[in-house]
């Protein structure tokens, strides 16, 4: 179990990134959904230990992170949302590296490892290419591959679908559904898509503080009957906005859809089943609402 409690984080530049966060995260995926400049980062960099908070306390499994870093870093497998890799280094050396400096000092079960989480994340076949040279789905898979070094019993993996084709990232989901069931796995996205598919339990996080937290199909069901479409033109949309609480506007199919939260049906607007995106738009909009002074 991983125990967040007051944690407050405000940055030289005097940006609050994190403010009185609380969260309590048992074994299995669990989704941090939030917009850029939620605040993700600096939660998962600072549960990471590479950065200290201002106050609060976090504690996993019994370790104080704070007292005692190096006690979760042996524990601990993170996936940044950006990280850099040698030239003209070969997968596979460039893991085994890596797995000197997780401590795997033994040659036989570096080897045995590093062969076993090559194959894990399908990468097997590619060990001897240079991981600059890799696609993007295809590092994010080596990512994984070195988060798991040691076997953690806490994993991390911060924005780990941005860019990756349709294809790539129903892998990557996949390989991530195969790790959940014996670790605790944060994803932390602001892909909604993500954390629909993939977490029993999830939280959204703006403005530093977290806003809502639960399991996705409850908070769900709790906006049925809420949530009403319409179909129109973009001037249409254009003139309206302004007079409806709305929570989203896409595209389809050459017209403009969008999704009102409401307890009564717009004029001219039908009922739509609620989804998780409209949980997370609805959230952050009343967030945004209780900004206006």
């Amino acid at each position: 179990m991983l125990s967040i409690t007051g944690l407050s984080k405000t940055y030289d530049n005097g940006v609050h990134a994190l403010q009185g966060v609380d969260l309590s995260i048992g074994k299995g995926m669990f989704g941090l959904l939030g917009p850029n400049g939620a605040g993700k980062s600096s939660l998962m960099r600072t549960i990471s230990t590479l950065q200290s908070a201002d106050s609060g306390s976090i504690t996993f499994d019994g370790i104080d992170v704070f007292k005692d870093p190096q006690a979760l870093r042996q524990r601990l497998g993170y996936l940044p949302q950006d990280f850099g890799v040698y030239p003209r280094v070969s997968a596979y050396d460039l893991l085994d590296h890596m797995a000197v400096l997780k401590g795997i000092h033994n040659k036989g079960e570096r080897k045995e490892s590093v062969e076993g989480l090559l194959a894990h994340t399908n990468l097997y076949q590619h060990r001897s290419k240079a991981v600059s040279g890799f696609s993007g789905g295809m590092r994010q898979r080596f990512g994984i591959a070195q988060a798991l070094l040691g076997d953690p019993d806490l994993l991390i993996v911060d924005e780990p679908t941005a860019g990756l084709d349709p294809e790539e990232r129903n892998r990557f989901h996949n390989l991530l559904v195969s790790l959940g069931e014996q670790k605790v796995v944060i994803l932390s996205t602001h892909i909604v898509e993500d954390v629909a598919e993939l977490c029993p339990n999830m939280a959204v996080l703006a403005g530093g503080k977290i806003l809502l937290e639960g399991n996705p199909i409850a908070l769900t069901d709790k906006l049925q009957g809420q949530i009403w479409r319409k179909a129109m033109s973009q001037e249409e949309a254009l003139e309206l906005e302004p007079q409806l609480p709305v929570i989203s506007k896409r595209l389809f199919a050459g017209q403009t859809i969008l999704h009102v939260l409401a307890n009564e049906a717009p004029e001219g607007f039908e009922l739509s089943s609620a989804n998780l995106e409209d949980v997370y738009f609805s959230t952050l909009l009343n967030h945004r609402n209780s900004q206006v002074v």
